[in-house]
């Protein structure tokens, strides 16, 4: 994995990233829709920012290796995105120990990662969670050049204000965003759509 573009690890966790790499993993039900879409979101706007970033993904069941369905793939692809060649990857076979971020999109998937996993609670979230936190903390500011190895602090950086911020934990459902599987296409499309705004967002909030 290169410093300062974005990458897919192949799987997250088995590989270390980089130190000079801030690593998100994105976690969902089966990994076949939602925390790949997002995944391949991130690294693709990322790349645009030559952000140093590395991200993967991980679903809480054990689907096997399958892979996104259709509509998935059809919507992702319309959006100039290739998903054919994910493969499903289960949290139990997953080492997340090297990860900066873990982020899902509901709320048992974040207690998933922490009490399977063992992840941090402060360095786990839902997506739409975390985006809030970090709008509502206080910005980063404009920045010159930075090293990569800086902007990496500053996000974590980032994360630790919005945890900070986050109150008592809540397990309640009022920040999920749910899994289109087995919906028409349009709701696969708008799923697409919403993710990859909160992805811009996201990486507005963790590298200014």
């Amino acid at each position: 994995m290169n410093a300062g573009r974005a990458e897919s690890a192949a799987d997250p966790g088995l590989v270390a990233p980089p130190p000079t790499a801030f690593s998100i993993v994105y976690l969902c039900t089966g990994n076949r829709c939602r925390s790949p879409m997002a995944e391949a979101w991130t690294r693709h706007l990322a790349a645009e920012c030559d952000l140093p970033l590395v991200a993967g993904s991980a679903g809480i069941l054990d689907l096997g290796p399958v892979g996104s369905p259709t509509p998935a793939l059809d919507v992702m692809r319309g959006a100039g995105i290739d998903l054919s060649g994910h493969r499903a990857r289960a949290l139990a076979r997953v080492d997340m120990a090297a990860a900066d971020l873990v982020i899902g999109f509901e709320r048992k998937h974040v207690a998933a990662a922490v009490v399977d996993a063992g992840v941090p609670y402060e360095r786990a979230f839902t997506l739409i969670e975390l985006v809030r936190l970090l709008e509502a903390s206080e910005p980063l500011g404009e920045q010159g050049p930075v090293a990569p190895e800086s902007r990496v602090e500053g996000a974590r950086r980032a994360v630790e204000r919005a945890h900070g911020s986050r109150g008592e934990p809540d397990l309640g459902t009022g920040e999920d965003l749910a899994d289109p599987v087995g919906a028409p296409a349009r709701v696969y499309e708008a799923t697409s759509k919403r993710i990859a705004e909160l992805s811009g967002r996201l990486l507005r909030g963790l590298f200014g």
